[in-house]
């Protein structure tokens, strides 16, 4: 069920939602370097950016991502720890098509000393981010040490592999594993994991057959203790174990999460921890923070519409008339729209008809 109908509500809600957190809201440039992004593409959800040489020669690049600009421009000491949240546009290319988008993207960002209260906290945030748009979603969740222990305990076919867990593709893994002779323990794991998704309990339960070393243990144990927590505070239903839900492993850690709403096939939502990109990029600490992608939400908004105070329609024997009383409101402080016919552009409070000499409030 659709919560908000329009982009801006939204945008409001998630607004006045972050902010009782104690968020702080960040604005970053439009502009950023080409290198950061050209050194960090496998972060970035599209690899395309479009670049530009500015007055000094620089090779600057339109931000396509508000996450790196921010770790950037950081400027944390050891111990502290620094929330964000922003509103941007961010500027990509369009799925699958030829041309650049401006696409809208409120998120967070937790920077620092981060803890497990840091996560669940982060989780809890996802969530009500989805619950602004529709009380139908679920978030996936899984943990990169669970996958990223699996995944190195098969030292052929690696990369082959970890493609068929993230399309949870078993067929395409026998194939892999009679080719490279992968042990019956092996496949064992590969298959439990495959099979251990859906409600937390259940899922992380089943996945305990999978574990292989104290990599996968210890990344079992923190996924208990955030679904867990999260069941405690009435999220239990929302949340999906899903371990095909995999990143770039240079750059995240921990829990990773992918958001759905019903009614939009794609992910509207994705985070994670990402400490190895904050390394990366030469500070200290750790970080986690989500995105939520309203661009991916445009058709299931309804068309939004402004409100103004006073509507006043009018003919061609009366644009004087229109103008002096448009004139007038606006003085008295109203918003006003003046127009030849209602044509459903406006909603408005008050209709004053100089055609027909009809007033009414709506």
């Amino acid at each position: 069920m659709s919560k908000n109908n329009s982009e801006k509500s939204v945008i409001q809600s998630l607004v006045s939602l972050y902010k009782s957190y104690g968020y702080k809201l960040y604005k970053p440039s439009c502009f950023e370097e080409y290198s950061l992004y050209q050194e960090n593409k496998d972060f970035l959800i599209g690899k395309n950016v479009i670049a530009f040489s500015d007055l000094s020669g620089r090779l600057m690049a339109m931000r396509p991502d508000v996450t790196l600009s921010l770790i950037k421009h950081s400027d944390l000491k050891q111990g502290e720890l620094e929330k964000y949240y922003y509103d941007e546009k961010v500027y990509r290319q369009s799925t699958g098509g030829k041309e650049y988008k401006e696409v809208s993207q409120v998120g967070a960002e937790i920077i620092g000393a981060v803890d497990g209260a840091s996560v669940c906290e982060a989780a809890i945030l996802m969530c009500e981010t989805l619950s602004s748009i529709s009380d139908d979603y679920v978030l996936d969740v899984s943990h990169m040490d669970f996958t990223e222990g699996l995944l190195g305990e098969f030292k052929e076919g690696n990369k082959e592999v970890k493609e068929c867990l993230k399309s949870k593709n078993l067929h395409d893994f026998k194939k892999l594993a009679q080719k490279y002779g992968y042990s019956d323990k092996l496949v064992k794991a590969f298959e439990i994991a495959l099979e251990a998704e859906g409600e937390p309990k259940v899922a992380l339960k089943k996945a305990e057959g999978a574990v292989l070393n104290e990599q996968m243990k210890a990344a079992l144990n923190s996924l208990s203790t955030l679904c867990a927590r999260l069941e405690s505070f009435g999220y239990g239903d929302k949340i999906k174990v899903d371990f095909s839900v995999t990143n770039n492993a240079d750059y995240y850690n921990g829990e990773v999460f992918n958001g759905y709403v019903n009614g939009i096939f794609h992910r509207v939502l994705s985070g994670g921890r990402y400490d190895k990109l904050i390394k990366k990029l030469g500070k200290v600490g750790g970080a986690i923070g989500f995105a939520l992608y309203l661009g991916e939400l445009d058709r299931y908004f309804s068309k939004e519409r402004e409100e103004v105070d006073y509507l006043i329609i009018y003919d061609n024997f009366c644009e004087d008339s229109a103008l002096k009383a448009a004139n007038e409101k606006i003085k008295a402080g109203y918003s006003v729209r003046i127009s030849n016919r209602d044509d459903g552009a406006v909603r408005y409070k008050n209709l004053i008809n100089l055609a027909d000499g009809e007033s009414k409030n709506d």
